[in-house]
């Protein structure tokens, strides 16, 4: 259709009311205009309608020629715009798909924009602003407007604000390496560092070819990670034993923790040689890693050091000796395989051989007793029968592998005592609820734990089995992952910075979640053997049974003031609010009078501060503990002026 006649008798009208509605009368161009109109009248009522008004301005008896006229001109613009078209040369393609994911519809810019601004700008408050709408609203997290800030905010001047949002990328698909990859600068700072991490982490080798190339410029912190991150290509390996001979310092390393895990058997004889010159500095490479050449080589250097007796008395070399086995300690955690699985024979089978003390001379002659301590990453010294068990133990939570859960029974059968742990351990993360509570019960019996020598070896036992459970992953609670202290593995930065060269940020190594809901009969072993630390990962909120049972166990122990060394003082009222506790008059002046540590106002004070009591109850409970005599080295003057706030005077 021509609409040229439409825009035609539009000019007019607007000269016509620009020159005066009374001049339209006399006005031929209108006139002319209105004639061009007359086919379009015929086609459509609307175009009529309009040729009406326009006719009707130029009737010598119009009563009221301005409306009309302004009514023609409403009217023509209105068709007009229902006909606008837009349109350029050529044919239709797609669009390509936008990097970074989908618009969320339901989320309005009023939501999203402080979101943006938080993560993108600095300032106080920002990081909380992002925590808490993480929490509420995560899935604001997809809309692409936010991935885009979230690439920003790994730059950010606040550290724990970019570590987290590090953290929460590396858990995203990838969809989100496009954002990674745009504008990668490889001779950057920590922003392009925490990028290849995360690259790293959610791509593994399939940017393989990306690595290589951002490696011709990489300098400083981003090398080093662009290095490690080959290791994920076994056909990496010739290209990362020429970087091995040419990297230094930093470089070198992230080279080496590569070597050390990548999976192709022809890294065997690299490391094989290396070892020969220098154990105990190239088997710490080996740390949690499962390929051939870590396997291999941990077994066979492990097998010579159990076979070969220690040192007799009166040499002190029995030192080196302590050294290679506690390195190869460390690398046993997290292998499995059949000639792993040996070495754990022949190290049970020794029994408490490698146990005990070592008498020598040192350089003046004097005669020197030391024993043997050996300790699994993030554990405490032990003589190695009990290392040894702590290892498989930590092995088994990471990879509950079918063939370390039976060589834990399997050790548990022949040489009983710790070997407890391991067996158990493998029950809750492979058994129903009640099957793994019957192992436990059959492990852990009364006779079973007479044996051992006292209450500490008692407790290590049970302590080994529930280690697990207080880890990420396994049975915790919101409260506990938000505010209290994790106890989890050792070397967290095995995954993504194992050589520790970027501090950037940690990558947790999970444990593995159990297989079923904790029997009742866990939580009254815990509180049997006074593990209150362990128990305070356990309280389920939605059961109210529990609360109330694990409550009256916190309340007991706090007003005693015998807690858990490990456990502190504050951490049990934490504890005893996650259960929904109200009884609180007179308990931290009880604990106070009870018991033997140094206890300071700021820790008693704040304690008070977070009772959901009126500020006078609080103010009555320290003045009581004030007047019983029982602070020391506390402020009179801060004391009062405390009291006063909170009596209101």
């Amino acid at each position: 259709m021509d609409l040229t006649p439409l825009y035609e008798l539009r000019e007019r009208l607007r000269a016509g009311a620009i020159a005066g509605a009374a001049l339209a009368t006399e006005d031929f161009r209108l006139s002319r205009a209105l004639e061009g109109l007359a086919p379009l009248e015929k086609a459509s009522p609307v175009f009529a309608k309009l040729g009406q008004l326009a006719r009707s301005v130029q009737t010598p008896d119009c009563p009221d020629r301005a409306g009309a006229m302004l009514e023609a001109i409403t009217l023509c613009d209105a068709v007009l715009c229902t006909q606008g078209a837009v349109a350029v040369p050529g044919e239709l393609t797609p669009l390509p798909p936008r990097a970074g994911g989908a618009v969320l519809t339901n989320a309005p810019y009023s939501v999203v924009a402080p979101l943006v601004e938080a993560l993108t700008t600095s300032g106080s408050g920002h990081y909380s602003t992002v925590i808490d709408t993480h929490n509420v609203h995560p899935e604001l997290f997809s809309d692409y407007r936010v991935r885009n800030a979230l690439i920003k905010a790994l730059g950010a001047s606040y550290a724990e604000l970019a570590d987290q949002v590090g953290r929460w990328l590396m858990e995203e698909d990838q969809s989100i390496l496009p954002l990674l990859t745009e504008g990668f600068d490889p001779a950057g700072k920590k922003e392009m560092a925490r990028r290849v991490q995360i690259i790293d982490a959610v791509a593994g080798g399939s940017l393989n070819d990306w690595y290589l190339a951002q490696l011709e410029t990489a300098k400083k912190t981003v090398r080093p990670l662009l290095l490690y991150a080959l290791r994920h290509r076994p056909e990496n390996l010739e290209t990362l034993i020429a970087l091995e001979k040419k990297e230094k310092g930093d470089n070198k390393e992230a080279v080496r923790w590569a070597l050390a895990r990548i999976q192709n058997p022809d890294a065997i004889p690299f490391w094989r040689e290396r070892i020969e010159k220098d154990l105990v500095e190239n088997t710490r490479y080996f740390m949690a890693s499962d390929s051939p050449a870590a396997n291999l080589l941990t077994a066979e250097l492990l097998e010579r050091e159990l076979e070969e007796p220690p040192a007799p008395d009166g040499q002190p070399w029995y030192r080196d000796k302590e050294a290679r086995l506690a390195n190869l300690l460390y690398a046993l955690v997290g292998k499995t395989g059949p000639a792993i699985c040996e070495v754990y024979r022949k190290g049970a089978a020794l029994g408490t051989a490698l146990d005990g003390s070592r008498a020598w001379k040192n350089e003046k002659g004097q005669h020197v007793n030391e024993q043997m301590l050996f300790q699994r990453p993030g554990g405490q010294k032990h003589p190695f029968s009990i290392a040894l068990v702590e290892v498989l133990n930590q092995t088994i939570q990471w990879n509950p592998d079918p063939g370390l859960c039976a060589l834990a029974e399997e050790l548990y059968e022949k040489h009983g005592g710790f070997w407890a742990a391991p067996m158990a351990c493998a029950a809750l993360l492979t058994k129903g609820s009640e099957e793994a509570a019957a192992v436990g019960k059959r492990l852990l019996s009364p006779s079973l734990l007479e044996r051992l020598a006292g209450n500490e070896e008692k407790k290590l036992l049970v302590s080994l089995v529930l280690e697990m459970l207080a880890g990420p992953g396994g049975a915790l609670p919101d409260y506990m992952r938000q505010r209290m202290d994790i106890v989890r593995p050792a070397y967290r930065r095995v995954n993504n910075d194992p050589a520790g060269v970027v501090k950037a940020f940690w990558v947790d190594l999970y444990y593995t979640p159990i297989a079923a809901p904790l029997d009742a009969w866990w939580y009254e072993l815990m509180m049997q053997h006074r593990l209150d630390r362990k128990l305070q990962y356990f309280i389920d909120q939605n059961d109210p049974a529990l609360c109330q049972r694990i409550g009256e166990h916190f309340y007991q122990r706090i007003k005693l003031g015998s807690l858990d060394d490990t456990m502190s003082f504050s951490a049990a009222f934490d504890a005893l609010r996650a259960c929904g506790w109200t009884n609180w008059k007179g308990l931290v002046g009880s604990f106070i009078k009870h018991t033997s540590r140094s206890v300071s106002y700021w820790e008693v004070r704040n304690i008070l501060q977070s009772f959901p009591i009126p500020d006078s109850e609080k103010a009555d409970e320290l003045h009581a503990i004030w007047v019983s005599g029982r602070y020391s080295g506390w402020s009179e003057k801060v004391i009062e002026q405390q009291l006063e706030q909170w009596w209101g005077k």
